[in-house]
């Protein structure tokens, strides 16, 4: 069996899995998927569902005989100048076609373990939709508005008092709502550009659960900031999960399609748990090194499995 790292070169999490399975024994090969149909070329056989993939040095990969893939990121395809070209033009064309051949490899029914599949990337980037699945697998979330109504924001902000707010796609900090967010003219032309998520304001400690496969990994990340990823001062303090709690990650991680993931809760002072998002490319270099977690190696175990 041969193993697949999905990203960009330089990412430092794709040189560390690529070297980690190099050292122990594995086939890797790094894809980088920007690179087709340039310097990548991909056969499909949806009679029976196989297919090939050659490498830019001539490598032949038979998509059966890949055992596992680690999705780091995906860099689209034609190095993302396709994505711009008028519609209908050759360059369109060629995008669209391209895309359909690399999606439906990451769709088909082969033997491939994906850490993790195309179907837990697309719910976590439709976030709405990823609240909803893990509600219905049983975890608490925040109340919460995703929308562009002014009026519907409005009401909601006024009932909670305390709220947050966030992109509903990804890509920026969270922020606490203030009176300057609130005022009309400014928010009018904020919803009209972009629909927002606004979520109850859980007063507590954010935690982080890492799962791979059955094994849980948990820390608490105490900060004082909104959003603790600007703060580089966050203690990072390993704890166990409440057992209700953990009985729940198996659930979650099922109705999005996870072989691995971090999970990001919010803890308030009574000790509930809120799901705030189960991410299916986290980082895990710096908590590893902070926490003597062993992330990598249980990752590392997971795919050659």
């Amino acid at each position: 069996m041969k193993h697949i790292v999905l990203g960009h070169p330089s990412d430092a999490h794709v040189t560390h899995m690529l070297a980690s399975l190099a050292a122990g024994g594995f086939q890797a090969h790094l894809i980088d998927t920007s690179r087709f149909p340039g310097e990548l070329q991909l056969s499909l056989r949806p009679q029976h569902g196989g297919g090939t993939l050659r490498l830019a040095d001539g490598t032949l990969l038979d998509l059966e005989q890949i055992g596992s893939v680690y999705w780091r990121n995906f860099c689209g395809v034609g190095q993302g100048t396709r994505a711009r070209a008028p519609r209908g033009s050759l360059d369109d064309i060629a995008y669209y076609d391209s895309m359909a051949c690399i999606r439906s490899w990451f769709q088909a029914e082969l033997p491939t373990r994906w850490f993790n599949s195309w179907t837990a990337f697309q719910s976590h980037q439709e976030k709405p939709h990823q609240l909803r699945l893990a509600a219905q697998a049983g975890a608490t979330i925040p109340r919460t508005y995703i929308g562009n109504d002014i009026e519907q924001a409005r009401a909601f902000c006024a009932a909670e008092g305390d709220v947050i707010f966030k992109p509903v796609y990804g890509g920026a900090h969270t922020e606490r709502i203030t009176p300057q967010h609130l005022e009309s003219a400014h928010m009018s032309k904020a919803l009209a550009l972009a629909p927002i998520t606004l979520q109850q304001f859980v007063a507590g400690t954010n935690v982080r659960t890492y799962a791979i496969g059955d094994q849980l990994f948990t820390a608490e990340l105490n900060s004082g900031n909104i959003d603790f990823r600007t703060d580089r001062d966050m203690e990072i303090r390993p704890i166990e999960l409440p057992p209700a709690q953990a009985a729940l990650v198996p659930a979650i991680m099922r109705s999005l399609d996870l072989n691995w993931t971090a999970i990001d809760w919010r803890r308030d002072h009574d000790g509930r748990y809120y799901f705030l998002e189960a991410n299916p490319s986290p980082m895990f270099l710096g908590m590893e090194r902070r926490s003597g977690f062993p992330l990598g190696d249980t990752l590392l175990k997971a795919m050659t499995a």
